[in-house]
């Protein structure tokens, strides 16, 4: 009796219920009421928007500069240029993080930060006047690395700096920038035949190409155009501001260093003190260039000669590098003419 009852319950599993007409099937009881209809879901420990403030949220995606997928990175340039903050102060937090990328091994990444410091420089005028001295460093390294093509975009990190802040930079860099221009084009600045050998040994492992030696030729163009010569547009709004009578600048504080060179008082020689110096422009790096004239003298009497010298080959190959050399040869000239005339 009992093995028959069991044998009924096993086939109730197995037998598919006949519904009768208008009835519906039996709801089993673990079953949910969904018939509600609510317009909004409250998860409040799952909330997947927080609201943050926009500024502070930039802030804390800057780590993400040194991820190391360069996709990461290039991304979070661009969202950093779609967010660009309206308060100054945090972009000294911004650059600090981001100007270690000039030297950055991909090449999408350096092009996106390139849109990067030129956008900030649109929005913050001076930003690049007030950083000049930190961004130059990187540029720097960048125009003496290792790796070819980040050689070849050192200058258009360069370039943006020509345009957004030319007064710093040719202030506080000068005479490194020119040398670092001297070891991207493969050049030299001595006779020497220890260093005529070494630029023969760096050539056989640095890549310059057509396009890359154009592309330097016309960025050395630029800089010495905005350190050699003086914006006269700058000097006419000073003196409309500054001028209330023709005796005011007697008795202002002077504007430019070494005041007195006229009267070769407090200046620096430029000449080397010791004549035993393989390399004359050792000096150099001692040298003051904040003032156009000492700027001229320096490129006149230490980095035309050997630029002039360098450019004898460019130009006969002609083509577009041929072109640059003969531009770079045109304003070196002019340099050298302003200086006869100034003397």
């Amino acid at each position: 009796m009992a093995s028959t009852k069991k044998q009924k319950d096993k086939k109730k599993d197995f037998q598919k219920a006949k519904l009768k007409v208008g009835k519906t099937k039996a709801k089993p009881s673990n079953y949910t009421d969904t018939s509600f209809v609510a317009k909004t879901i409250s998860l409040p420990n799952q909330s997947l928007s927080r609201n943050l403030d926009q500024d502070t949220d930039l802030i804390k995606r800057l780590s993400l500069v040194k991820h190391h997928a360069s996709t990461t990175r290039k991304e979070t340039l661009i969202h950093i240029e779609q967010h660009l903050p309206d308060n100054p102060s945090l972009y000294k937090q911004i650059l600090n993080a981001v100007i270690p990328l000039i030297i950055d091994q991909s090449a999408s990444v350096r092009t996106a930060l390139i849109s990067l410091l030129n956008a900030a420089s649109e929005k913050q005028t001076n930003l690049m006047e007030l950083h000049a001295r930190s961004i130059i460093l990187y540029i720097h390294s960048a125009m003496t690395h290792i790796v070819p093509e980040i050689r070849n975009d050192s200058t258009k990190f360069l370039d943006v700096l020509i345009k957004h802040g030319p007064d710093s930079l040719v202030r506080s860099a000068w005479i490194k920038t020119l040398k670092s221009f001297f070891t991207l084009l493969n050049w030299t600045l001595s006779d020497s035949k220890q260093s005529v050998s070494l630029a023969i040994t760096t050539s056989s492992v640095t890549n310059n190409s057509g396009k890359s030696k154009k592309q330097g030729l016309d960025s050395l163009v630029r800089f010495i155009r905005i350190g050699a010569f003086a914006n006269e547009d700058e000097l006419s709004k000073k003196r409309i501001v500054l001028t209330a009578h023709p005796l005011t600048t007697k008795y202002l504080t002077p504007i430019t260093p070494q005041p007195f060179a006229h009267l070769k008082l407090f200046t620096t020689e430029l000449s080397s003190t010791n004549k035993n110096t393989v390399d004359k422009t050792i000096d150099l790096n001692t040298i003051s260039c904040e003032d156009v004239e000492t700027r001229k003298r320096v490129l006149v009497e230490f980095f035309i000669p050997q630029i002039k010298k360098n450019l004898t080959n460019l130009i006969k190959e002609g083509g577009e590098v041929g072109k640059s050399a003969k531009t770079l040869e045109a304003i070196c000239n002019e340099v050298l003419s302003s200086k006869i005339i100034e003397d």
